[in-house]
């Protein structure tokens, strides 16, 4: 999740996913005390970060209340924000530095780099979830870690339809100029920044393969924590 003046941006979105998904897969979780649990470690960490910085005077922040919803462009210093729900029920939240993502990202496709069985199963039921069991992507992230110039590895499945990225959601520019991203029946992750450019009239779904990708006038990519993001295909060598 993306911190911003001590705002979570597209907060309501994140909360509807781990409800639904804590529901699914059966984790308890309080959702009348969530957002009061959060509010108060985010409170924390803002008041970490004005202590290691000195005040300005008449800086209203210094004494504001964290809240846990923001426009997802809010200015200011980002943070990434990992919230973590245990099988029993226990929160925890990890906290760490965002830097800038200069644009346009690369991408690659992930049976160009890793193989022809590198695609996801459409039926897969652990993709409609974001969870920490992710072997489906466990070769994809150690690819992205040693080649740092790319920002992610995009999937298909086994009928050849367009899938997401392991840490994305892709849409491609069509020749009307509308943005298509595939629907959730191909396989993926329903991402809380892809539902709000689909509420907003941005992008709309529409089954695509990965020739569509490969062809493709624009490419973009998105997620919560980075937003919408200009992107080419860049197979390495």
């Amino acid at each position: 999740m993306r911190l911003e003046r001590d705002r979570i941006a597209l907060w309501p979105g994140h909360r509807a996913r781990l409800l639904a998904s804590a529901r699914a897969l059966g984790y308890p979780l309080d959702a009348s005390a969530l957002d009061g649990w959060l509010a108060a470690r985010i409170q924390a960490l803002a008041l970490e970060g004005r202590r290691a910085r000195p005040p300005e005077a008449g800086d209203p922040a210094a004494e504001a209340p964290a809240a846990i919803d923001a426009p997802a462009d809010a200015p200011g210093t980002a943070r990434r924000l990992r919230l973590l729900l245990a099988a029993d029920g226990r929160l925890s939240l990890e906290s760490a530095p965002l830097p800038p993502t200069p644009e346009p990202v690369r991408i690659a496709l992930a049976a160009d780099v890793l193989g022809p069985d590198a695609v996801l199963a459409a039926g897969d039921p652990w993709l409609r979830h974001k969870t920490t069991h992710r072997p489906r992507f466990a070769a994809a992230q150690r690819w992205l870690h040693t080649h740092p110039d790319h920002f992610d590895l995009i999937f298909g499945n086994a009928a050849g339809d367009l899938c997401e990225g392991s840490r994305s959601t892709v849409y491609v520019r069509d020749a009307a100029g509308a943005w298509l991203t595939p629907p959730l029946a191909s396989g993926l992750l329903p991402g809380v920044r892809r539902q709000a450019l689909l509420d907003a009239g941005l992008a709309r779904e529409a089954r695509l393969s990965l020739a569509d990708l490969r062809q493709a006038r624009a490419l973009r990519v998105s997620n919560a924590l980075r937003g919408w993001l200009e992107a080419r295909i860049v197979t390495p060598a």
